[in-house]
């Protein structure tokens, strides 16, 4: 347990030397570069096919969703329906029933 504890302690430390402060945090990302975003310009093609992208990836997942639960319910129903219709229980009352 003595090993454990050590080489957790030495992580730990050596997180803490690496770790910046907030304020060098904060100057790193307002001093770079990077932190100013360019973008390409686009032809009105490229944002045509992008649109009819995310419209077909919309319409596969609203798909996949309605099958999804056209599956559930038929299962639920088709269960619930067992259970309420063909399924016969003793004569005795269920324990669920009773007071």
């Amino acid at each position: 347990m003595s090993g454990f504890a050590s080489l957790a302690n030495s992580i730990i430390r050596n997180n803490r030397r690496k770790r910046l402060d907030k304020l060098e945090r904060v100057e790193r990302y307002i001093g770079t570069e990077s932190s100013v975003a360019e973008y390409n310009e686009t032809s009105e093609y490229m944002l045509h096919k992008i649109r009819n992208r995310m419209q077909e990836e919309q319409k596969q997942s609203r798909r996949k969703t309605i099958i999804i639960f056209s599956v559930v319910g038929v299962i639920l129903i088709s269960v619930m329906s067992y259970f309420l219709f063909i399924h016969e229980f003793p004569n005795e009352v269920p324990l669920i029933f009773q007071f």
